[in-house]
């Protein structure tokens, strides 16, 4: 959770620890604890290479308190596109945890759930005002609705994977509800219905050219058109 600039949760896992080994005896304690060395030695400490966000303590700990105690939140937030800086009064339901950490919430300017990065939040305060959370909101199914965390309309992606990449597809999970077809010639077929174009756009990258996507058409139109744009980037003309 350190690793991860997730502080407030490492912090309340070790209160968690300490309390837990305050209810079992001694010795098993010291038993769990050598295990527990053995096991975060042999997973290299729990370590997760690459770059990670910048997030701001004071932005988890009381996002945490206006979750528990279902508290509106006063945040100055920079937009990730535009770049502009506004206050917004939310109404925090939780997070989403990946690549970039997510605070989900209801806004009351756009009278909807938006998508918040939580590195993109400059300022934030508690409030003197209280919500009452949407009965219909399950955290689980809004990130299903998704690829990633991006919230668009859902569609329908198909994807077919080459022959030799198929044993790793098969042991990947795309998304919840993905279906694989085995084919004749060894490939693999992934289908699954969410959003995100962007970051499917993202993780096709990571397969090295060994995947085409067959739906949707407007996916692979995206697809190429970033695809353009890294080669116009390194001067490369479309074609060659």
């Amino acid at each position: 959770m350190r690793r991860e600039n997730l502080p407030v949760q490492a912090d309340n896992l070790e209160r968690l620890w300490v309390k837990l080994k305050g209810m079992v005896r001694p010795e098993s304690a010291s038993r769990i604890e050598t295990d527990l060395e053995a096991l975060l030695e042999a997973e290299g400490h729990a370590m997760r290479p690459g770059p990670r966000p910048k997030i701001e303590p004071k932005v988890l700990y009381l996002l945490r308190e206006a979750i528990k105690g279902s508290q509106k939140v006063l945040i100055t937030y920079r937009g990730r596109v535009k770049g502009d800086i506004r206050e917004r009064v939310v109404c925090p339901y939780g997070f989403l945890y990946g690549a970039r950490h997510y605070l989900i919430a209801w806004c009351d300017d756009a009278q909807d759930i938006r998508t918040f990065a939580l590195a993109n939040i400059q300022e934030i305060s508690l409030t003197d005002d209280f919500f009452v959370r949407h009965d219909d909101f399950d955290l689980k199914a809004y990130s299903e609705r998704s690829f990633g965390v991006y919230q668009e309309d859902p569609f329908k992606a198909v994807w077919k994977f080459d022959a030799e990449v198929a044993d790793d597809v098969r042991d990947h999970l795309f998304h919840p509800t993905q279906v694989l077809e085995e084919q004749p010639d060894g490939s693999v077929i992934v289908s699954f219905e969410a959003a995100g174009w962007k970051e499917m756009c993202w993780h096709l990258f990571t397969w090295d050219g060994s995947v085409e996507i067959l739906e949707p058409i407007k996916l692979k139109e995206q697809y190429t058109e970033l695809t353009h744009r890294v080669m116009k980037r390194l001067g490369i003309k479309a074609g060659l």
